[in-house]
């Protein structure tokens, strides 16, 4: 009867739109999508959930993955699942004991054929232009990190987070924005980690991790 309940929850998922794919032996999966408008293939290795022998993703729910992107190359973070993606805003991230890191939207990558802010004529005080470029600038990536439906670190970064990973064991992460940071404490900041028959849990970093990794060009 559980298995038949959980397939019927599984089905309902795929049917409403949720990203959908054969169940990983473990807690983490390959996923190689293909653009056809591009030509360009991203491989992804991440942990979304499994039921009644089918994987899928929920709208609301945030997921980590490692991905080898064609145009940005290694990305590390945080995505929102389901068909309708909501905004994924800045995450709190760690692996083990180690020291927690916040990852915060408006650090994104520039998303690619992004027109960069075009430079200003010199004027008589080049402080004041240079200011105002570095205003406009920051303003767009405000701006890109509040509608980015994931947020990810990259470059040196992203490889820091790669080489935590495969020498970790767990991996809890939230919104930074679930919890306040001071006044009444609140519940939402024990909701990290993945939902299991035994509750909130950690994410194993097992070896469906690393075989991913490598499948996907990611780490030998």
């Amino acid at each position: 009867m559980c298995v038949g309940i959980l397939a019927a929850l599984a089905a309902s998922f795929i049917a409403s739109g949720a990203m959908a794919a054969k169940k990983p032996a473990g807690a983490w999966q390959v996923i190689r999508q293909p653009d056809p408008v591009t030509g360009r293939s991203t491989c992804t290795v991440a942990a979304i959930d499994a039921a009644g022998g089918s994987a899928f993703s929920r709208t609301g729910a945030l997921y980590p993955v490692v991905e080898n992107n064609p145009v940005h190359g290694l990305l590390v973070g945080v995505s929102s699942g389901g068909r309708f993606r909501l905004p994924a805003g800045d995450i709190l991230w760690r692996v083990d004991d180690r020291p927690f890191r916040e990852l915060r939207a408006a650090d994104n990558p520039a998303p690619a054929g992004t027109t960069p802010v075009a430079p200003v004529p010199p004027g008589p005080n080049d402080a004041a232009t240079k200011a105002m470029q570095e205003a406009m600038a920051s303003t767009m990536r405000l701006t890109a990190g509040m509608t980015a439906t994931s947020t990810m670190a990259s470059g040196p970064r992203a490889r820091d987070m790669l080489a935590e990973l495969l020498a970790g064991h767990q991996l809890l992460y939230r919104s930074a924005s679930a919890a306040p940071d001071f006044g009444l404490p609140s519940s939402e900041a024990l909701r990290v980690g993945q939902y299991t028959a035994k509750g909130q849990r950690p994410i194993p970093i097992d070896d469906s991790f690393r075989v991913g990794v490598t499948s996907c060009g990611i780490a030998p």
